[in-house]
C-alpha cells in the first residue's frame, strides 16, 4: 500500500513524485523501462531544452481560455529555472530557449533521480501496468486491509499494488521504442475518461512533389504557411530543410501540429513557402525590372543554384499555365518566390515524432490536473490532449503539470 502511485517515470511523473513526497507522502513510481527518464535524454538533441522564456498559453492547443492556462501562469519559466537552480543545476538561456548550463540532458536526468531518491520515492522498474481498478470494483481490496486504498494497480506478471491516489503520467505515443505506446489512454478509459484520436506532431511533413527532389539537403531561411482545405492555419519563420520526399526544420515541425490531422483525413493540404519574406511581392517585381542582372543570376545570387533552379522551373510552369509572355516574367517570378506551393501527402510516424497530438479529454480534468470523473485520479504531461510548439514548451508542460498534480494529490 502506498499513498500515491504514479504510472510513468518521465519528467511529469518524476516531478509529481518530488512534489508529493516533499510534502510527506509515501510515493511509488511505476516505470515500464529499466530506469526512468530515458526519453529525457533525447530532448533538444541531447542538450535538453527544458523550457522557453517566451512562455504563453497561446503556444499550446488549449489557449488562453482553458483552465490549464492557469497552470502555465502559476508554474512559469522563471519558476522552473529557479527550481532547478535551487536544486543545484545551473541553467542558461540561448535566445528564448532554456538549457542546463552544460547543455547535457543526462545532467538533468541525474539531478531528478537523485532528488527522488533523497525524498524516499520508491521506483518499480520493468513493470507493465495492464489495468487499474477503483477500490469498490476490485475483488482483491480486502487483502490490503486498508480503507484508504482508492485504486488497485495490476501488473502484467500478476502482481498488484494498492494506493490511495493515482497519477497517470505515461506520456503519449511518440518514440514507442522507449515505451511510449499509449498505454495510459487505455487506463484512462478504464476509469471513465474519453480519449481523442492521436496523431504524430512536431515531425516532418511528407510530399509527392517531384520538384523538391533536387533540393534534398538544402537548408534555407524562409516563411512557411500551412494551408488546409484552402485556409491558412499556421505561419512560421525559420530554417526550412528539404529532403527527397519531405520538408523538415523547426518551422515545419510547428506546422505539423495543424496539418497532421487534416492530412490523415485526406483533406487537401499544402505548405506555402515564401523564400524572401523580408521583401513584398511588389518590391521583388520592381527590383527585377530595375536590376541590370538577369533573373537567373538574381535567383542564383540570392538563393543558390539548386533553389534558383527550383524557382525557375516553377516560373516556367506558371507562365505556360497562364499563357504569359516575357513581359510578365518578373511579376510571375516574384509571385513564385513568395508563394511556392508544395502539396503535403502525409507525415512521419510516431517513431520519429517528438510529441503526440490528442489524448485524454482536457475538459474532463480541472485546473488542478484532477479528474472530474474519478475522485482521487490525476493526470500529468503528454497523456493529456495537450501539445505545444517546438522550443521547450512540451517539456515545460510535463514539469509544470506534474508538479501541480503531485501537489494537489498530496493534500488530504
Amino acid at each position: 500500500m502506498t499513498d500515491i502511485c504514479i504510472i510513468g517515470g518521465g519528467p511529469a511523473g518524476i516531478t509529481a513524485a518530488l512534489s508529493a513526497a516533499s510534502r510527506g507522502k509515501k510515493v511509488t513510481i511505476i516505470e515500464r523501462n529499466e530506469e526512468p527518464l530515458k526519453k529525457l535524454l533525447l530532448t533538444g538533441s541531447g542538450k535538453c531544452n527544458y523550457s522557453n522564456s517566451d512562455l504563453k498559453s497561446d503556444y499550446y492547443n488549449f489557449g488562453q481560455n482553458h483552465p490549464f492556462s492557469k497552470v502555465i501562469e502559476e508554474y512559469d519559466s522563471e519558476w522552473l529555472e529557479n527550481f532547478f537552480m535551487e536544486k543545484g543545476m545551473l541553467t542558461y538561456k540561448k535566445e528564448c530557449l532554456k538549457y542546463p548550463r552544460n547543455e547535457r540532458s543526462d545532467t538533468l536526468k541525474n539531478l531528478l533521480l537523485d532528488l527522488i531518491s533523497k525524498e524516499g520515492v520508491k521506483t518499480i522498474n520493468n513493470k507493465k501496468v495492464v489495468s487499474v481498478q477503483k477500490n469498490d470494483e476490485s475483488d482483491n481490496l480486502k487483502e490490503y486491509n486498508d480503507n484508504r486504498a482508492g485504486f488497485v494497480v495490476k501488473f502484467e506478471d500478476g502482481e498488484e499494488i494498492g494506493c490511495e491516489k493515482l497519477i497517470i503520467a505515461t506520456g503519449g505515443k511518440a518514440y514507442p521504442s522507449l515505451g511510449s505506446d499509449g498505454a495510459g489512454y487505455r487506463l484512462a478509459r478504464e476509469l471513465g475518461h474519453s480519449v481523442s484520436f492521436t496523431y504524430p506532431v512536431l515531425t516532418r511533413l511528407l510530399t509527392d512533389d517531384k520538384d523538391i527532389r533536387d533540393l534534398s539537403g538544402i537548408r534555407f531561411k524562409a516563411r512557411v504557411s500551412a494551408e488546409a482545405e484552402g485556409k491558412i492555419v499556421c505561419v512560421e519563420d525559420g530554417d526550412l530543410q528539404f529532403a527527397e520526399n519531405a520538408l523538415s526544420g523547426i518551422c515545419i515541425f510547428n506546422l505539423s501540429r495543424f496539418v497532421s490531422k487534416p492530412v490523415e483525413e485526406n483533406k487537401e493540404c499544402f505548405v506555402i513557402v515564401d523564400f524572401l519574406p523580408e521583401m513584398s511581392e511588389g518590391e521583388i517585381t520592381e527590383y527585377l525590372k530595375k536590376t541590370t542582372s538577369d533573373d537567373a543570376n538574381f535567383l542564383v545570387n540570392t538563393f543558390g543554384e539548386k533553389t534558383a533552379a527550383f524557382i525557375e522551373k516553377r516560373v516556367g510552369k506558371k507562365m505556360n499555365e497562364a499563357g504569359a509572355g516575357s513581359d510578365k516574367k518578373e511579376e510571375i517570378t516574384a509571385f513564385v518566390i513568395k508563394n511556392a506551393r508544395i502539396r503535403i501527402t502525409g507525415h512521419d510516424s510516431f517513431n520519429f515524432a517528438q510529441v503526440t497530438k490528442g489524448g485524454v479529454n482536457i475538459d474532463e480534468v480541472d485546473e488542478n490536473l484532477s479528474s472530474k470523473i474519478c475522485p482521487g485520479l490525476f493526470f500529468a504531461g503528454e497523456v493529456l490532449d495537450v501539445d505545444g510548439k517546438c522550443g521547450g514548451y512540451n517539456l515545460h508542460w510535463a514539469f509544470a503539470s506534474g508538479y501541480k498534480a503531485g501537489l494537489i494529490a498530496a493534500k488530504d
